[in-house]
């Protein structure tokens, strides 16, 4: 059985002003960094296809059994 989750902390004075500042930065990614991203996800996205694909079969083969 999963634990709890526990409650997020509400932050205060400089803490919640620092923490506000940073989330409404802009974090520039250079375009090889980008690229780089962009490989990596489509890594992720042909093996989620290919786990897919593998499913299908399975399940083909087992009904046909």
């Amino acid at each position: 059985m999963a634990r709890p989750i526990k409650e997020t902390p509400i932050l205060y004075g400089e803490d919640a002003r620092r923490f506000e500042a940073r989330m409404k930065e802009k974090r520039r990614i250079s375009p090889e960094e980008r690229e780089e991203m962009n490989k990596i996800y489509e890594v992720f996205m042909d093996m989620l296809r290919r786990g897919e694909e593998l499913k299908r079969q399975r399940n083909a083969a087992q009904i046909k059994s």
